[in-house]
């Protein structure tokens, strides 16, 4: 079983549309970690330098007692830690004693014990997490010190509350993953199109194959990219040594067909002749008369054929049909005075693809069959559809019988003896309906007889038909 062709658009959109999609994903992440470590320095930075007011304000100080006591010159600037539970926290802990704690802590003991890093030095601060008087995750900057006229080390402490780091980072996530995927989509969008535009030279090369199939230019014509170009010369070079070898293959045949009439009509002659001439009995001479008639007929029929073909080949076959049509039925009406021979007005159709003398061969051959073998009348019926021209030749006359038809498009072949011909007229209709991409068939028709019915595709129009013109330079 064949697998169906890949399409290289799909594969190039997909392929796009994947890499913009991972491409965004590592951005997003990068640009999370890098918001996220921005946060985290802002947000730790903000708490190392409450930390420094903690510990430029922390003193010893003398109780009524007489003792040495813990306290601050001054209190932090920030109001929130006189709020009870606002989040902001600061807490001393002497090694031995009451600890000495912010109004922000309310009645809540501080739930952390200090562990600072066994490689931290005396005096560097460090970062541990801790839970506060509500539950909520706190980010705590540590220190310890040693003040003057204090028995032990004190370690200070500011906490906050991370939340808010968390609630900032969600906030930012959602927002960039919104904007990113609204730039992925766009970006996608971007791509399909950059890639159906970046397709369409080969769409136009298509055409014009297509057009080349259809034979309607010789050659691809137009104007391609550089990519594309040289594959546009080879094909070119192609049908150009494709082309020599055709021409050359008809006029050998037309060579041959011509230099085969001398010798036949020097044999027609002898067979023309009596006995005593050309030293032949009778019924050699009707033999030999069959025989050159069925060589002739195949001349003509090879000759048409090397003609039609050489025309096809060409790309500029165009035939009015106004312009073909009234010599034509004139003709005909003076060799079969007694048939009515009509036709559709042929003025406003288009112009089917074959030359006008080919055209006149296949409309003569079958407006004068069905003349011969009409009653009273025949009838051309024209209409222009399915982009090419319909033409029906009707006439009253006995027809031919549907397992017949097959034999009646045969070389040479005559169903009706009592009329003279050579038996050729509606195969080299078939054959030259055939060369110019046409169908032809045998029907039975609404007027009692026979319906010819053949279809041709439409020309070119002749600025179509016409080589484009050079560049400007």
């Amino acid at each position: 079983m064949s697998r169906a062709p890949v399409s290289l658009q799909r594969r190039l959109q997909w392929a796009a549309s994947v890499l913009v999609v991972l491409a965004l994903l590592l951005a997003a992440l990068g640009l999370y970690r890098l918001f996220r470590a921005h946060a985290e320095r802002e947000f730790d930075a903000r708490l190392q330098r409450q930390l420094d007011d903690v510990t430029a304000a922390l003193q010893v100080q003398t109780d009524a007692e007489g003792r040495a006591a813990l306290g601050l010159r001054r209190e932090p600037a920030d109001p929130l830690f006189r709020q009870p539970a606002s989040g902001l926290y600061w807490l001393a802990l002497p090694a031995s004693g009451q600890p000495l704690r912010s109004r922000s802590w309310w009645d809540s003991a501080p739930a952390f014990t200090p562990t600072p890093p066994a490689d931290a030095p005396g005096a560097a601060p460090w970062v541990q997490t801790a839970d506060g008087p509500r539950g909520e995750p706190l980010r705590v900057w540590l220190r310890r010190v040693q003040p003057a006229g204090w028995d032990g080390a004190v370690v200070l402490a500011v906490a906050s509350d991370a939340s808010a780091l968390e609630a900032a980072s969600r906030s930012f996530a959602r927002g960039l993953g919104a904007s990113l995927a609204l730039l992925a989509l766009l970006l996608v969008l971007a791509s399909h199109a950059q890639v159906r535009l970046g397709l369409q030279p080969l769409r136009r090369l298509q055409g014009a194959l297509a057009a080349l199939r259809e034979r309607h230019s010789p050659r691809l014509d137009g104007h391609h990219p550089a990519e594309v170009q040289p594959l546009v010369d080879e094909i070119n070079r192609l049908l150009g040594q494709r082309q020599s070898l055709v021409d050359e293959a008809e006029a050998q045949a037309g060579n041959l067909a011509h230099a085969l009439k001398t010798p036949l009509a020097v044999l027609g002659q002898l067979a023309q002749a009596d006995g005593r001439d050309s030293g032949l009995g009778p019924e050699a001479r009707a033999l030999l008369r069959e025989q050159l008639d069925a060589m002739e007929r195949q001349i003509h029929r090879q000759l048409t054929r090397s003609r039609a073909a050489a025309s096809v080949h060409s790309g500029g076959a165009r035939a009015p049909l106004a312009d073909v049509l009234p010599p034509l039925l004139r003709t005909l009406s003076r060799l079969h005075p007694d048939i009515d021979i009509a036709a559709d007005e042929a003025q406003a159709l288009p112009a089917p693809r074959i030359t006008p003398h080919d055209l006149h061969e296949v409309l003569g051959n079958l407006l004068d069959n069905a003349a011969r073998h009409a009653r009273r009348r025949v009838q051309l019926s024209l209409q222009a559809t399915d982009g090419g021209l319909a033409l029906c030749v009707d006439d009253d006359g006995p027809g031919i019988a549907p397992e017949a038809r097959t034999l009646a498009l045969q070389r040479g072949a005559r169903l009706d003896e009592s009329h003279r011909g050579s038996g050729l007229g509606l195969a080299i209709v078939a054959d030259l309906v055939e060369v110019y991409g046409g169908r032809f068939a045998l029907e039975d028709g609404p007027l009692g007889g026979l319906r010819a019915r053949l279809w041709l595709p439409l020309a070119l129009s002749p600025a179509a038909s016409a080589p484009p013109a050079a560049p400007p330079r």
